[in-house]
């Protein structure tokens, strides 16, 4: 008998219909709308597939099964436990790119209080609006748009199990920093937590190069300047611009040492960084960065000292 899950959390982007990823069928349940509408939301939305959502605290919901394959693959990332499945990947990455935690659970042995969170995360929308959009013929003769979750997932899916992509970014544990980034909290924790995911990712490059002493030594305005142009947020990094990466690491240096942001400014400057850094994750993986929130033209203006967008 094939084994299914209960799924706690996923936005089916069109609920009438199963999602595939890898070897993994996800399916709505029946009263899809009616769950989705008890998730947290934290404004009111009219109109959409299942009515209007209204503003509300909200709590964890079962929204869909997964069928489970006979011979689960395992998982491409290093997730620091026993046994962990292809699924563990897919549902960190549905989190990060639908904005709630997901995660699944076999209802014949759950017990207990979840402690998962079940708030909307306030990071990550950027990284889910650069897998694009895919269309398909309405009832009404219109055309229907949804975010391509699916067939996008599947795609990082393909990429992270990769050769090559391992080669880079081996059991890629910075996603699970970037991951920890997301969900509403203080804006100190997001910034650092980015700020990790960038040391990391300067570390991967610079392995085969640099000592570990001499990737701890590295100046933190050369890592950040690498990670930019590395990954085309920037062509280059002239000399003018230096003295504000140096602006920067000053706000970073500040929270590590004295727990706090020096000015009200550099919470503007953090909310940019952290942007940023959902552009360089979707580079990582494989997509073209969104520019929805402008973090790219608000950094522009923080080099160049315009006022912030």
């Amino acid at each position: 008998m094939t084994k299914t899950l209960d799924v706690y959390n996923l936005k089916f982007e069109w609920p009438d219909e199963k999602m595939m990823m890898g070897s993994y069928i996800f399916t709505p349940v029946d009263d899809y709308c009616d769950r989705y509408k008890r998730l947290q939301h934290l404004v009111n939305v009219g109109g959409g597939y299942c009515g209007s959502t209204e503003a509300i605290t909200g709590e964890h919901q079962v929204t869909g099964v997964v069928r489970l394959p006979d011979d689960a693959p395992p998982a491409a990332l290093g997730w620091g436990h026993a046994g962990p499945t292809a699924l563990d990947d897919i549902l960190l990455l549905l989190s990060i790119l639908t904005g709630r935690k997901v995660f699944a659970l076999d209802p014949a042995t759950a017990d207990g209080p979840i402690i998962a969170d079940p708030r909307k995360f306030h990071y990550g929308g950027g990284l889910a609006l650069s897998l694009g959009q895919v269309k398909r013929a309405g009832e009404d003769g219109f055309d229907e748009y949804a975010l391509d979750l699916a067939m996008g997932t599947t795609r990082i899916l393909d990429l992270i199990r990769s050769s090559s992509w391992r080669s880079t970014y081996r059991e890629g544990r910075f996603l699970f920093t970037f991951a920890a980034a997301c969900p509403r909290q203080i804006l100190e924790t997001s910034f650092l937590l980015c700020w990790t995911t960038w040391e990391h990712l300067f570390a991967l490059h610079h392995a085969s190069t640099m000592s570990q002493k001499e990737i701890e030594n590295a100046p933190a305005k050369k890592k950040t300047a690498d990670i930019l142009t590395r990954y085309a947020l920037r062509k280059s990094i002239p000399a003018e611009h230096e003295k504000k990466l140096g602006e920067l690491v000053r706000i970073r240096n500040s929270l590590v040492h004295n727990g706090n942001f020096p000015t009200p400014h550099a919470q503007e400057v953090a909310d940019i960084f952290i942007r940023l850094t959902e552009m360089v994750i979707a580079r990582v993986l494989g997509l073209t960065p969104s520019t929805v929130f402008s973090a790219d033209e608000r950094f522009e203006c923080f080099l160049d000292e315009r006022q912030l967008i």
